[in-house]
């Protein structure tokens, strides 16, 4: 792994990134968490194989119905998602998809994936995280978890 890839120099867009990002923005509108709405494209072979967003799990009510109780509270962004009831779309993206899909793709996200995601990513045969958006206090620390895992990051 090269210094300048380690350190996170500036990465280029290419046009399938955007592409593949569009997706991921597309998806993301279907999130009803009212607090923040995430998007996620697997992609192989610029073959699309899974897309997820983050949302509560299969035959739980929604976020905007009220049954989620962090969205009800007042805590501050990156806190107490322990009360949260969705799935992360990257989460989500994994679990709809065949290992066979997901060995050697990337994976395209509408914001830098929290630090559980990147465990996901890391075990799931994924080996480029592309993402988009305001890194987050900490992001460093899950950048570097995953190149040490050998999966290559851009963050665009």
């Amino acid at each position: 792994m090269s210094i300048a890839h380690r350190l996170g120099e500036v990465q280029r867009t290419t046009d399938w990134d955007r592409y593949f990002l569009n997706i991921a923005r597309e998806t993301a509108r279907r999130s009803n968490c009212i607090r923040r709405q995430h998007g996620a494209v697997i992609v192989k072979n610029r073959r699309i194989r899974s897309t997820g967003y983050n949302g509560p799990p299969s035959g739980h009510a929604h976020c905007d119905s009220g049954a989620c109780p962090r969205a009800a509270s007042e805590a501050a962004s990156g806190w107490a998602h322990d009360n949260c009831i969705a799935i992360h779309a990257e989460a989500n993206a994994i679990l709809y998809s065949s290992p066979e899909e997901r060995d050697g793709a990337s994976i395209y996200i509408t914001g830098v994936p929290c630090f559980g995601c990147a465990k996901f990513i890391a075990n799931s045969g994924i080996t480029e995280v592309v993402a988009e958006g305001d890194a987050y206090q900490g992001w460093q620390d899950v950048r570097n978890f995953l190149l040490d895992c050998h999966v290559r990051v851009r963050h665009l």
